[in-house]
C-alpha cells in the first residue's frame, strides 16, 4: 500500500492485527474499527509481542461507527472484512474517513476447491444452492456507480486451511457448514476423508487457490477509465 511513516490510517475488521500492528510499528498512528472482542485481545497481545506503539480500539461494526468516532484519517483501510448489508453506503462512509487514499482486500470467485468445500457441501446437507457473499467484481462495479473508479491488483494463492488434527477440523466445518444432525456429519467426514491432506500430525482442508483483489484509489482523481 506504500503507506508513509506517520500517516493516519483506519483499519476497518482489523482482526487480530495482520496489518494494524505492521502499519503501527512502522510509524503510522492507527485507529481500528473491530467487533470482536477476543480478535481485540489477540491483536494487543501481538501488539505486546513486537513493542509496537500503541492503537485506538473503536469496537463495534463499521455500521454503527458514526463519524466523529470514526474520525477523518489519511488512508483507509478494509482487508477481508466487507461483509456488509449496506455495501453502498459503508462504501461512501470509507470515502468520507479518507483524506488521500482508500485500500480494499476482497475475493475473486474461485472454483470449488478455493470455497472450503461449502460450494459442494451446503447443498447436500441443506438441499439448496450455496450462496457466498458477493465478490470482488461485484465490489468494484459498485464503486463505478458511485462514481469512484478504483484500481484493481488481483494475486493468485495457494490455500487451504491448516488444522492441529483431524478433530479440530472436522468440528469447524460442522460448526460452519450449521451441521446438527449424525447423516450429516457423516458426509462432512466422508468429504474431508477424501480430500483433506495430511501434513504431520496437521491437516489442511482442502487444498486449492484462491484470488484475492487489491483495489484502491486515491482522492481528487476524478478521471474515469477510457
Amino acid at each position: 500500500m506504500q503507506i508513509p511513516p506517520g500517516s493516519s490510517v483506519l483499519d476497518i475488521g482489523a482482526g487480530p492485527g495482520t496489518l494494524a500492528v505492521p502499519l503501527a510499528l512502522a510509524g503510522c498512528r492507527v485507529t481500528v474499527v473491530e467487533p470482536s472482542a477476543p480478535m481485540g485481545a489477540a491483536m494487543e497481545r501481538y501488539r505486546r509481542l513486537v513493542n509496537a506503539p500503541p492503537i485506538r480500539e473503536i469496537r463495534g461494526c463499521w455500521e454503527d461507527v458514526g463519524p466523529e468516532e470514526a474520525g477523518v484519517h489519511d488512508v483507509v483501510v478494509a482487508s477481508r472484512s466487507l461483509v456488509m448489508g449496506d455495501i453502498r453506503t459503508s462504501l461512501l462512509k470509507m470515502d468520507a474517513a479518507a483524506r488521500h487514499a482508500v485500500h480494499l482486500y476482497w475475493f475473486f470467485s474461485s472454483p470449488p476447491s478455493a470455497s472450503g468445500g461449502n460450494a459442494e457441501l451446503w447443498p447436500a446437507l441443506h438441499g439448496e444452492p450455496y450462496y457466498s457473499e458477493a465478490n470482488a467484481d461485484i465490489l468494484w462495479n459498485v464503486l463505478c456507480q458511485l462514481g469512484i473508479y478504483a484500481n484493481v491488483q488481483v494475486e493468485t494463492k495457494k490455500r487451504g486451511q491448516r488444522y492441529a488434527g483431524f478433530e479440530e477440523m472436522r468440528e469447524d466445518y460442522y460448526k460452519r457448514l450449521s451441521v446438527t444432525e449424525d447423516w450429516q456429519r457423516e458426509i462432512v467426514d466422508v468429504f474431508l476423508l477424501e480430500r483433506a491432506v495430511r501434513d504431520g500430525s496437521e491437516y489442511v482442508a482442502p487444498p486449492g487457490r484462491s484470488r484475492t483483489a487489491h483495489i484502491w484509489w486515491e482522492k481528487g482523481d476524478p478521471t474515469p477509465p477510457d
